[in-house]
């Protein structure tokens, strides 16, 4: 064998090594967070929501409750500075803008990215195809969505023990929203009537996706 070959062998053998490697570490990767996101699927706790612009400037704090439960439902209420409620019934999320009167409905199945809520909430199954996720520590990962029509860059999730304690979001126009969880215990379920929105009267109802 000629040295340009053994050259070559070696460089097509690092080749497929480094790829095994790679699609070993995804793997990895998906089947961590999955493992962890399934584990967070039956909570309930407190959030504080911070929103910075490009330069870092604060931009908006908020702060509320949330509650999540298998399969698929969650309530996710921000209680100052502006009261909205953002509710999942399994089939159809309906965000709330109390102060505004208005509210919008739409298929959960549309959801996936465009709230903490609407992530967390879903099988891990469901969602994690919809993104590349990289390792960033024991309990951190980076999920950059696939789709170019997402509204946001990248997100990163961090675990503390296996409960999940912060969510960073890079959305399209560079800005940063960074929540905080706290206060979270895990439950075995609760009553639907949890995930039952009464809307009021006056309240102004626009349906999506009919």
């Amino acid at each position: 064998m000629n040295k340009a070959i053994a050259t070559l062998a070696v460089s097509v053998l690092i080749l497929f090594q480094t790829a095994a490697s790679y699609a070993a570490d995804v793997t990895d990767s998906t089947s961590a967070i999955e493992r962890l996101l399934e584990m967070n699927r039956n909570i309930e706790g407190e959030f504080r929501q911070v929103t910075y612009d490009d330069k870092g400037k604060q931009l908006q704090v908020s702060e509320g409750i949330f509650l999540l439960a298998k399969p698929n439902q969650f309530v996710w209420d921000s209680v100052t500075p502006f009261s909205q409620r953002i509710i999942s019934d399994g089939q159809y999320i309906t965000i709330w803008d109390v102060d505004l009167e208005q509210a919008t409905k739409k298929p959960l199945a549309g959801a996936v990215g465009n709230s903490p809520a609407a992530l967390l909430g879903r099988p891990a199954a469901d969602v994690l195809p919809h993104y590349v996720v990289t390792i960033l520590g024991e309990e951190k990962f980076r999920l950059a969505p696939k789709g170019e029509e997402d509204l946001f860059q990248n997100l990163t999730l961090s675990f503390r023990d296996g409960v999940i304690s912060a969510m960073s979001i890079l959305d399209a126009l560079g800005q940063t929203t960074v929540i905080e969880f706290k206060n979270i215990e895990a439950h075995d379920g609760v009553a639907k009537e949890n995930f039952v929105l009464d809307l009021p009267d006056y309240v102004d109802v626009i349906v999506e996706g009919q």
